[in-house]
């Protein structure tokens, strides 16, 4: 039989009725973490009851920003225990794990909000929007932050502008430094008439050893130049001059070579600037997992997929961050892990799920009544049996197929109940059902 299961040695998965197992791995935790919910809707307090029923957070350890229906708050503090804070901030302010529980179209106004409060050496962001993308939140924080960053610079730079009146009068006092430049330039044009003195002199006494011209030819037209002026230049002797440019050319080498180790630290600082850089952009990366809960999280029932970015600027630090949220939703239910392309789909078989299940208890219920029986022993009946069949299928691991086929007797009621389902299209309704929501 093709639907027979073939995980012979795979561990039967539980339903999560009671909370002895979920609480035994709370006590296990070393710390539990501070959580706190940005929106107070229906989804958010399934967790938080969840999360408390099933001993992996604190009711002290939860707040919550603020609805705007009184109800709402008091369902909260009352029913919950949480606290209800006054914002988004003090949301960010008082937790560590921040569940982001709000309509995927409020999402980036969210963001935008607490973008400057986002510490990622502090805080874990779990958004439970649905369609969202971990590279949106990402790129949406880092977007409102650097234009905060911007709009403080340009404030700082008015406030320079402000100040730079007052260095305007230190210029009042600068006169004697022109007096100064001006007795430099004048000593500048001496030095230079000086070198051209002494240039032709040097030629002169080059045309001299020669033969070019004679003793007297060179001594009228040295005397026409002039002789050297030591107090402009020094005059230097044959060594001298023969020192000094050995010194000029072992500066050139070593010039050339300080050069050199310049180009070399310059390359080293680039590529430690790089590392500096890409280290800082990890560290400054926002640490975001998705998560898709269902409602059953009120009874410690949730099916639920938690996932991370494609690319996490710390992969180990992601999947850390990964298995502290896993390891919360599983307080509450059964929690797995999908690649982030997965969550749609995960959207449309157990985010939209108990939708469609509540639907079929309430369609097995009305036939019931149709049948003749009460209201009240039809809903029981009904809602007892889909949760029955639910841990046969957990608990055994066999194919549901396999199992339906077990109740159907040749010939007999089941199977003819079984065969107007096939004519009503109830697989390919549900199938559709489930690719309709995935597509939204």
């Amino acid at each position: 039989n093709p639907r027979v299961s073939t995980r012979r040695d795979a561990r039967p998965l539980r339903v999560v009725v009671n909370f002895r197992a979920a609480t035994a791995r709370a006590a296990a935790a070393d710390i539990q973490p501070r959580i706190g919910f940005i929106g107070a809707g229906s989804m958010a307090e399934a967790m938080a009851r969840g999360f408390v029923q099933g001993g992996v957070a604190s009711a002290s350890n939860i707040s919550v920003s603020p609805s705007t229906k009184p109800d709402r708050n008091a369902s909260w503090s009352e029913d919950v225990g949480a606290t209800v804070v006054g914002s988004n901030l003090e949301v960010m302010e008082s937790s560590e794990v921040v569940f982001l529980s709000v309509k995927p179209h409020i999402l980036p106004i969210v963001l935008e909000e607490i973008a400057e409060a986002v510490d990622p050496s502090r805080h874990l962001l779990v958004s439970v929007a649905a369609g969202v993308p971990v590279e949106f939140i990402e790129k949406t924080l880092r977007k409102a932050t650097e234009k905060k960053n911007k709009k403080d610079m340009k404030e700082m730079r008015v406030t320079v502008i402000d100040h730079g009146d007052a260095m305007d009068d230190m210029d009042e006092d600068s006169d004697s430094d022109d007096e100064d430049d001006d007795m430099d330039d004048e000593m500048k044009m001496k030095m230079k008439e000086e070198k051209k003195k002494r240039k032709q002199l040097k030629k002169l006494k080059s045309l001299l050893e020669d033969g070019v011209i004679t003793r007297d030819e060179f001594e009228a037209k040295s005397a026409s130049v002039g002789p050297p002026d030591p107090t402009i230049m020094p005059v230097e002797t044959e060594e001298e001059r023969r020192l000094r440019k050995e010194q000029k050319k072992m500066m050139k080498m070593r010039e050339k070579e300080e050069k050199k180790a310049m180009k070399m630290r310059e390359k080293e600082e680039k590529e430690l600037a790089k590392e500096a850089e890409k280290e800082e952009k990890r560290k400054s990366a926002p640490r975001v997992v998705r998560v898709m809960p269902n409602t059953p999280c009120m009874v410690g029932a949730a099916a639920s997929a938690a996932c991370v970015g494609d690319e996490p600027a710390d992969p180990m630090l992601a999947a850390s961050d990964l298995d502290s949220v896993v390891r919360l939703m599983r307080g509450c239910g059964e929690c797995v892990v999908v690649p982030e392309r997965l969550m749609d789909a995960v959207v449309g078989v157990s985010g939209s799920g108990p939708a469609y299940v509540f639907q079929f208890i309430e369609a097995l219920a009305d036939g019931g009544v149709a049948a003749g029986l009460p209201r009240v022993d039809a809903n029981l009946l009904a809602a007892q049996t889909v949760m029955g069949a639910s841990k046969m299928v957990l608990e055994t691991g066999s194919h549901p197929g396999e199992l339906k086929d077990k109740v159907c007797s040749p010939g007999g009621t089941t199977i003819r109940a079984v065969h107007e389902l096939e004519k009503g299209g109830l697989r390919a309704t549900v199938m559709s059902a489930v690719l309709a929501s995935a597509a939204r």
